[in-house]
Parts: structure tokens; sequence; C-alpha cells
């Protein structure tokens, strides 16, 4: 969907019922950052954090800006433009979307909210946001390629544990995936 703006379905919310007990299991407190989008606010709504944990709005964890791409599948852009999906796919830092961002700013926003996570000081960090921009996180944690980016397939409610040390070094723990029949498209 990238950054088009709509509330969650009704399967969403009962995604979000089902991943809520596994939050709790996990993340009994610490800092919350979530993307300042609608689905991204429903969401933190719907999981009844307790009050005393108030989100961190970040712009850097908003979903790559697909410009004349947005709500469009991976399908329908393969039929009207396959050199330019393949071009997306392989992640080249210089290529722009038709009138939205580049590769290039999306890596940059990723690395800016690495560098932030790192220089906190809170042990126990939570991230809600979206699926492009949470693979994109992995990679740079992980201290893979970008080009990467699209090894990861983070459906909706899908969860992702992290340990990461002081000295920037991570070990992905654990991931949790919902069955979702929700639209998850992925380039490939």
């Amino acid at each position: 969907m990238g950054r088009k703006e709509v509330s969650l379905s009704k399967e969403g919310i009962k995604e979000i019922q089902i991943i809520e007990g596994k939050i709790r299991e996990k993340f009994l407190k610490g800092k919350v950052y979530i993307s300042p989008s609608k689905q991204c606010r429903e969401t933190f709504d719907a999981l009844r954090f307790p009050k005393e944990i108030q989100p961190e709005f970040r712009e850097e964890l908003q979903e790559l800006d697909f410009g004349e791409w947005e709500g469009r599948s991976f399908s329908e852009l393969a039929e009207a433009n396959l050199e330019s999906l393949k071009k997306f796919a392989d992640f080249s830092p210089s290529f722009q979307l038709p009138k939205g961002e580049s590769l290039n700013d999306f890596q940059t926003r990723a690395e800016v909210f690495k560098d932030h996570i790192l220089s906190t000081s809170d042990h126990s960090v939570f991230i809600l946001s979206h699926g492009g921009i949470l693979s994109l996180l992995l990679c740079s944690f992980l201290s893979l390629p970008y080009s990467f980016y699209t090894k990861f397939k983070i459906a909706p409610s899908t969860l992702i544990y992290l340990d990461i040390f002081k000295n920037g070094q991570a070990v992905l723990t654990d991931m949790i995936r919902t069955s979702s029949l929700r639209r998850s498209e992925w380039p490939g």
C-alpha cells in the first residue's frame, strides 16, 4: 500500500488480537516507536498497551513513498513497466520511484533511525511500522546488503525479535508470522 492512508480491516483487527498476547510475552515495558501512519496509530490503539506506555511517532518509520506506484500491485507494475520494476527489485540506491522517493533517501531514513536506536538508553524497544522500512532496518541491523530487502517478506502482523548489542551487532532471535489473507504482495 505504501503511504496510502486506510483504516484497519476486520481481518487486520483479528490479527492484532492474535499477536497482542505474543507481544506481552516478550515486551512488558520499554520504549515504543511508531510510524505516524493511520494504520500504525490504529494498530497501537488496538494493542491496548498500558496507559503509561506512550508511543513516539517517527517520520523515519514511514513506508517508502511509492509516488505514482502507490497502491498498485507488483503484478500491475510488471505489466506496465517491467524494466523499472526490475531496477526497483535490484534496489540500486540511485533508483527514483516515479514522483516518489529515491531508494537512497529510503536507506538514509533507515540509517538515521538505526543510529537513534543504537544511541538510546532503553533496553527494550518496540517498533510498529511497515514491511518495507522494517525489511530495510533488518538488513541494516544484520549487516546485510540493502538489496536483500526483498528477502524478508514482512506481511501484516509479523513480529520480529532482535537482540541488539552495544557494539551495534544484532541477532535475529524470533520471527512470528500470523496467517494473513490480506494483500501483501512482494517483488521478486
